[in-house]
């Protein structure tokens, strides 16, 4: 091998040791994303679970209003009712 020939293939050498450093570089930030990306879902994840159990709540909630809606409604007729059975009562006597 001639002086020529070494200086190109240190030449060579040189851009790979750069690449592969470049390569490296770009994999730790990769990894370092990829990382936050796996936080950020987990938290989402989290988000998602609260809001499933703050929905459901929320649906118990309502059917307990429309229970409470619907026996309001009952007693509401029955008072009303017992109010017209009373003034019958009272223009009989």
């Amino acid at each position: 091998m001639d002086l020529q020939e070494l200086e190109i293939l240190e030449e060579k050498i040189q851009k790979m040791a750069t690449a592969v450093k470049a390569l490296r570089s770009e994999n730790e930030n990769l990894h370092q994303k990829a990382d936050q990306s796996e936080k950020t879902i987990q938290k989402l994840k989290q988000d998602l679970q609260k809001w499933s159990t703050s929905a459901e709540q929320n649906e118990s909630l309502q059917e307990q209003i429309d229970h409470l809606k619907r026996e309001r409604d009952e007693v509401k007729n029955r008072v009303e009712r017992l109010i017209s059975n009373l003034e019958d009562l009272e223009t009989r006597l």
